[in-house]
């Protein structure tokens, strides 16, 4: 017989639970430790407070995201904060040049600041160059310049340390630039704009000489590893015998086992009808489409939890049924497709779930990448409860039907179209997401400027956000799912959280925030988040953790 898709996750294999002992070694281990934050701004309460302007015209703006901007394109703006008593730092943010109102024009970040006319600063000119300097009552000096491409309307994230006379920039954490002077000794942070308008965001202050881990906008974030470690290298796939392999499996298993750099596997088009793992000891694997065209590249399965195995050892189960799983930090994939082809109709399990891709890697940066499937599409998760993984997922298309997000990880999902498919039903077209957050951790999911639609022929009001998944009834299990300044569709429930297994969705952290569309009513029976707390529930805060992990853009 086979049971209502609403039972069957029962039928799940259990996950391991760690002990709180394991929970309580990893909070107290070194390894866990991080710089203090001296100062942090990520202009999400819509104000400047802390902030002293000189000339220009500085605000708050929303567009997408807060952000401080300086709007005119007059000489010498800027807008310092901080304390005088500051010394050895990093200052990070993030910076996009706006216009530019002429040739050799510039944007800027400041440390060890005087005044307005007395500082280190390092400068992206819009004739391409990136600088190091200071200024001395007005007076600028060159300590140091390199070229790199520089353009208005794009995000860049910059990082400028003083450690005692050391000084050092540095821009999407590729370019550096290193000087030693001793003009001055301490003082705060600012940003500056000279004939240009610019948008600045995400500001910290770290009392470490090491700058936080940062990534770019204008490619994919790309945590680093050493800045010692050598260039990284390029392997080629082509299901034509044109590339270094004809499978993604292959390439993967080429990558030397605890590799220090980034190695990049250039996938050229094709479906390549593989099971691909990338193991937790090959860090810093890149996937990336060679035609910027997410479905010119497949990677994909069809087994389910209930498939058999060939061995006659039982069926696959749910994580067992994954196309392609992912057990490595400081992955990224961007430009293609993963997917699980399993055909439902043609078979009768009692277990379908199918899954594309699990997760279990941390910093996982997925950008213009497709997840097909139906029920269970995409599992971010964690090597253990009591470890916290995050994932990133930037103009990403996931597509299912019953919990086809779901599991225990943390993952931010930015500016993404999230599809449910038509099961034909008139009262209940499954669910969007089965999130199992550890109570101890306070993020789960956040979904954030994404389009929630429909296969064509859904029913209005018959598709729910979510339902509480507690495995194999780990009461701990607390899901955490946030859907903020989101479009829903019509389909979305008027009552869009469910109970499961007994577990009342009212028990679970289920908000949302400021969402419109025809599914955003707003009622009793749709908890929302208050203003007061929307500046903790940001995609920076979702994935900071105590390394200040930040590849939003």
């Amino acid at each position: 017989m086979t049971l209502p898709r609403s039972l069957r996750r029962a039928l799940w294999q259990p996950v391991a639970v760690a002990a709180a002992a394991l929970a309580m070694v990893a909070a107290l281990s070194p390894s866990s430790a991080t710089a203090a934050t001296l100062f942090a701004d990520d202009f999400e309460d819509g104000n400047s407070a802390g902030w002293t302007t000189s000339a220009g015209t500085w605000s708050v703006v929303a567009d997408g995201t807060s952000a401080l901007r300086q709007s005119g394109t007059s000489s010498d703006t800027r807008a310092r904060a901080g304390s005088s008593s500051w010394t050895n730092y990093t200052v990070t943010a993030r910076v996009k040049p706006v216009a530019f109102n002429g040739s050799n024009r510039f944007v800027a970040l400041l440390a060890r600041a005087q005044s307005d006319t007395s500082y280190y600063y390092v400068t992206l000119r819009s004739t391409n160059v990136f600088e190091l300097k200071k200024l001395v009552s007005g007076s600028s000096t060159t300590l140091a310049t390199t070229s790199v491409s520089v353009a208005a309307g794009t995000w860049y994230t910059v990082s400028l340390t003083v450690s005692g006379s050391s000084i050092r920039g540095s821009v999407n954490g590729t370019t550096t630039l290193s000087a030693t002077d001793s003009q001055f000794s301490s003082g705060g942070i600012g940003v500056a704009t000279y004939y240009a308008s610019a948008s600045f965001d995400d500001v910290t202050v770290a009392d470490s000489a090491t700058p936080s881990p940062s990534a770019s906008a204008s490619a994919p974030p790309s945590p680093s590893p050493s800045p010692s470690s050598p260039p990284g290298t390029t392997i080629v796939v082509a299901k034509d015998g044109s590339g270094n392999y004809s499978t993604v499996q292959a390439a993967v298993n080429a990558v030397p086992t605890n590799n220090t750099r980034r190695v990049t596997i250039t996938i050229k088009p094709g479906t390549y009808r593989e099971l691909v793992t990338v193991p937790s000891n090959k860090p810093y694997i890149s996937f990336i489409g060679s035609t910027g065209s997410a479905s010119d590249v497949v990677i994909t399965y069809d087994n389910a939890s209930g498939t058999p195995k060939p061995d006659g050892s039982g069926t696959y189960g749910t994580t067992g049924s994954s196309s392609v799983v992912i057990d490595a930090n400081d992955f990224i994939a961007k430009n293609l497709t993963f997917a699980n082809t399993f055909d439902e109709a043609a078979h009768d399990y009692s277990a379908e779930q199918a899954v594309a891709v699990t997760t279990r890697g941390d910093r996982l940066v997925f950008d213009n990448v497709r997840f097909l499937g139906n029920q269970d599409t995409l599992q971010p998760s964690s090597p253990s409860t009591a470890t916290v993984s995050r994932a990133y997922y930037r103009n990403c298309y996931i597509e299912g039907d019953v919990d086809f997000i779901f599991g225990r990880g943390t993952a931010v999902f930015d500016r993404c179209e999230i599809r449910s498919l038509n099961r034909n039903s008139s009262s209940n077209n499954g669910y969007i997401t089965a999130a199992s957050t550890t109570n101890t951790n306070p993020y789960g999911y956040l979904f954030t400027q994404c389009t929630l639609s429909a296969q064509s022929g859904t029913a209005a009001q018959s598709v729910h956000l979510g339902r509480p998944w507690h495995p194999s009834g780990d009461v701990n299990a607390i899901a955490q799912v946030l859907y903020r300044n989101s479009t829903l569709g019509a389909h979305i429930k008027g009552t869009p959280w469910a109970d499961m297994s007994g577990f009342s969705w009212r028990d679970a952290r289920f908000t949302e925030y400021l969402n419109t569309g025809p599914g955003s009513t707003v009622t009793a029976d749709r908890p929302q988040l208050a203003a007061a707390s929307a500046p903790n529930y940001t995609a920076q805060k979702f994935l900071a953790g105590s390394d200040g992990w930040n590849p939003v853009s």
